[in-house]
């Protein structure tokens, strides 16, 4: 139904989200850093406007960057010093800005990871004693089976070891864990200042080791899997992995933990108040249903008893001449600023006191002032009448009014359901059947849980991506006779894969995986208040529509129109001709508003899973920077939603009673029959010259070309004549057609409907509301997506426990992504000593296969031999590989070579030396 498009799949499309994450995660105002990497100021406006965590940006460059990111983004003049975290030496800049850590964007991958390292240590452990099944503390069982999409494969460390120990040694069989072998695999990823950080190194190993007190320089223990797993999970055990099997939210795990409450010896974090029960950005409230029936319920209050016959407006009217231009407008402005202190005043006081037990652990008090609240606007004024001052509950039996009243006073006893609700839940048994129900259905941590479940799905698929990635590799390269690394090969089949695309899922298939849950299980879909209050605001306008058919049926005009088509023809009722039509457009009313509330909820998924997958851009598009501003106008999107449903539905409506009307009118019977007769001829001749058309193009086109040039430019002749007539009636239906789809488009501020080319006159955009429905969307996202969730457990983890996470632990973390997503090397780090002397080509051996392994073997000779190189020696020798790797003559000079090219340039073909620009 209009909604099925393509997006990029597979592993392309998982760095794409990590790129998405990064621009949702970055607060710059006007760009983004294109690396990916996240600062300190990013996380500490995280924390607040997520958890109300406040936290400085000098805590969270101590504890958060330096131990899981770096300190390259060096600004300002500062001396070297001794480096004794691993990280790198700061250099000499001169800035006014204070020096800033970060975290780039494979680091925050590490940090990504940690639950699904710790699952497989955990699967190891369990392996090596006797069972193959996992039992969490809470009695759930975890099954570590292939298949299972939130549980990493068996063999995965196994897996990335033996390319790690592959690439870098030249065998994948195990050896002993020393600082030589670190060092070496270090230096084979990049890492060469690192592998020098003997601190590091030594750390490294002590990680690893399961007994941290043995002499690591004596007799050293077999780098197995077991011992890879231990260093890479050894610092982060304060994650528990039965975290996302709990219905309970990220801050109740870290902070509210009974293991770490009874110690009592961990960090403190300083909280706000942050009125959670009115956040509709980070959705952080008990219910989100009870939010959105309070919002439908507030405008159905406003427009029965704030609008009525004698309300607050009435009241406010001028005595003056309203004949004049002046009065009229001083009476405008008078009255927009009434219905400003309505909405705004009176509406604040009502949405802010009704949610005030909408929080998670509300005390009686709170829950009892929404109760209360809930009454004295909506209940009450139903059953009695009053007014007093600004406020009339005096009701009116004509119009529509009736029907407003009763839908409010629905709504406002469907609203005492959950606080009553709560109430018992309170008095009620945990295991308690009822208390289950009534968790599941008012509790909004069940969907923060399915996030964290989703996390650990998408994290899983990333991983089984990046597998298949190497699977592909090893059919095209000599794994198995050790001839090339699996890092280049990968790098190659990675690029083979990247713009592989797939169908995002339609219509139906969307709603189906809505309704069994797949989408926020398993991708963990945040459905915004805003949309879901929009979409019931849309139910209401059903109602009303119908409603409004009943009134439109009994009024005077109506009737008699209806008693003059009685008198028409004496003896025959030809009432017909006027509630056809009326019933007709009713219909036709319902059923846009039908279509419109059925295509909201899954254009909003399709929209988020095309910025997930880079469908649409992100951290690297300009334009992703205007969806980043002024977040405070998706204020207008349930006003909108409503509203626009409704002129839509009324607008279809009306066009097809007139329709209906002249087509069934007596009195336009004649000019009906000859605009028939003149559709019908011209659906003959159009029917004619397609068949005609279609037996042409077979055997006189060919793509671009004719068969035939003299019949072709005939028929073009002929059919230039014709069409100059038959240019009428396309164009009449083209303008009918843009009508018509311009007012269904009147609803949809979910898609825009105006072109790049035909949205802006000038500066001034013509439509606006598809970008706000953006907006809204990603502001959900930057708080609710599962990985910037996960990201936000491992913040508020390291804040908690000083001894969460090490430096040695990131390294290892790093060479695990180094081994099993060689593409994401490239986000590692973007300063100036990746150009000259942080990088080095061989070292890296992207393409060009393993060095030697005696130069490998010897660490101060590769360190003589870099000395030795002057930078411009090394950039030539850089490109003579580039060079060698283009245009070599065979097949082992392509790209993935056992050993490094001659770099005399004898492979080149002679035809193409001449046009290399050589250093």
């Amino acid at each position: 139904m209009g909604l099925q498009k393509r997006r990029p799949c597979g592993a392309a499309a998982d760095v794409n989200e990590l790129e998405y994450i990064s621009a949702l995660h970055q607060t710059g105002k006007n760009e983004l850093r294109e690396d990916g990497s996240i600062q300190a100021c990013d996380i500490v406006a995280f924390l607040m406007s997520r958890h109300g965590i406040q936290v400085t940006e000098e805590e969270v460059e101590q504890k958060i960057i330096g131990t899981f990111g770096q300190c390259t983004r060096v600004e300002e003049k500062q001396d070297n010093h001794d480096d004794t975290s691993g990280t790198q030496p700061n250099t000499e800049r001169t800035s006014d800005t204070s020096p800033k850590g970060c975290m780039n964007l494979i680091q925050v991958l590490a940090l990504l990871l940690i639950p699904l390292l710790l699952k497989a240590k955990e699967s190891l452990d369990q392996a090596q004693q006797e069972s193959n099944t996992i039992r969490m503390q809470s009695g759930t069982c975890l099954h570590r089976q292939k298949g299972d999409s939130r549980w990493p494969d068996a063999d995965i460390v196994d897996n990335v070891l033996r390319m790690m120990l592959h690439d870098a040694t030249g065998d994948a069989s195990l050896r002993p864990l020393t600082k030589q072998l670190v060092r070496q695999i270090l230096r084979f990823y990049g890492e060469v200042e690192d592998s020098n950080n003997e601190q590091l190194l030594e750390a490294m190993v002590l990680a690893a080791t399961p007994d941290a007190s043995s002499d690591i320089e004596g007799e050293p223990i077999l780098l197995d899997q077991y011992i890879f797993a231990r260093g890479l999970t050894n610092d982060v055990q304060h994650y528990h992995i039965d975290f996302e099997n709990r219905v309970t939210t990220n801050f109740q795990d870290v902070f509210l933990e009974e293991e770490d409450r009874a110690k009592n010896t961990e960090n403190t974090v300083k909280t706000v108040r942050t009125l959670s029960c009115i956040d509709y950005t980070a959705d952080t409230f008990r219910s989100k249903s009870y939010v959105v029936i309070l919002w439908v319920a507030w405008i159905l209050t406003y427009f029965a008893y704030l609008q009525s016959h004698n309300n607050i407006l009435t009241m406010a009217e001028l005595q003056c001449d309203h004949l004049q231009f002046g009065c009229v407008l001083a009476q405008g402005i008078l009255n927009w600023l009434v219905i400003m202190f309505q909405l705004s005043v009176l509406g604040s006081i009502f949405v802010i006191s009704a949610s005030a037990g909408n929080i998670n652990n509300a005390n009686h008090f709170l829950t009892v002032v929404g109760i209360c609240a809930n009454l004295i606007f909506i209940i009450l004024p139903f059953f009695f009448e009053m007014s007093a001052g600004v406020v009339s509950t005096e009701k009116s039996r004509e119009g529509i009014n009736p029907v407003l009243y009763h839908l409010s006073v629905l709504c406002g006893f469907v609203l005492l359901i959950d606080p009553v609700m709560s109430i018992f839940q309170r008095t009620l048994s945990e295991k308690s059947s009822l208390f289950m129900f009534v968790r599941k259905h008012t509790d909004n941590t069940r969907l923060e849980a399915a996030v964290k479940r989703a996390a650990s799905f998408k994290v899983n698929r990333l991983v089984r991506n990046a597998r298949d990635v190497h699977k592909a590799a090893e059919l095209d390269g000599d794994i198995g006779q050790g001839l090339e690394t699996r890092y280049g090969i990968a790098m190659l089949a990675y690029a083979k894969v990247s713009d592989q695309m797939e169908e995002l899922d339609g219509f139906r298939r969307t709603w189906n995986r809505i309704w069994t849950r797949e989408l926020f299980e398993d991708e963990g879909i945040w459905l915004t208040t805003h949309v879901l209050s929009g979409n019931l605001a849309q139910v209401t306008v059903c109602v009303l529509l119908a409603a409004l058919f009943i009134i439109v049926y009994s009024s005077e005009l109506f009737q008699q129109g209806l008693d003059y088509l009685d008198k028409l023809v004496p003896g025959y009722s030809q009432r017909w001709r006027l509630v056809v039509p009326l019933f007709v457009g009713v219909v036709c009313g319902e059923l846009t508003i039908i279509s419109i509330i059925s295509k909201y909820i899954p254009s909003s998924v399709n929209t988020v899973m095309q910025f997930r997958s880079g469908g649409f851009e992100s951290l690297k598009g300009r334009s992703f920077l205007k969806l980043r501003y002024a977040i405070d106008n998706s204020s207008l999107l349930f006003g909108s939603i409503f509203w626009g449903t409704f002129y839509t539905s009324v607008m279809m409506g009306f066009f097809f009673m007139i329709l209906f009307g002249i087509i069934l009118w007596p009195d336009f019977a004649q000019l009906i029959g000859l605009l028939f007769a003149n559709i019908i001829g011209i659906g003959l001749t159009v029917m004619l010259k397609w068949i005609v058309l279609r037996s042409y193009r077979r055997v006189s086109q060919q793509g671009y070309y004719r068969k035939s040039v003299v019949l072709s430019n005939v028929v073009n002749i002929i059919l230039e004549s014709w069409n100059l007539a038959l240019g009428i009636g396309y164009m009449v239906i083209r303008g009918l057609y843009f009508m018509l789809a311009a007012t269904m488009f009147i609803g949809r501020v979910d898609v825009p409907f105006l072109s790049q080319d035909a949205c802006f006159v000038g500066p001034i955009e013509l439509d606006s509301f598809p970008l706000i429905f953006r907006k809204d969307l990603l502001s959900h996202e930057a708080h609710r997506h599962p990985y910037i969730e996960r990201l936000g457990v491992m913040y508020m983890l390291k804040l908690q426990h000083d001894d969460f996470g090490s430096r040695a632990g990131t390294y290892w973390r790093l060479l695990f992504i180094y081994a099993l997503l060689p593409w994401m090397r490239k986000y590692r780090r973007h300063d100036e000593s990746l150009v000259i002397s942080g990088f080095k080509f061989a070292a890296n051996r992207i393409w060009t296969g393993r060095m030697p392994a005696e130069s490998e073997q010897s660490v101060e000779s590769s360190k003589q031999a870099a000395d030795a190189l002057s930078e411009l020696e090394m950039l030539r020798a850089e490109n003579n590989n580039l060079r060698m790797l283009l245009f070599g003559n065979g097949k082992s000079s392509h790209l993935t070579s056992s050993c490094p090219p001659d770099l005399s340039g004898s492979g080149v073909p002679n035809s193409l030396q001449k046009s290399i620009i050589t250093v």
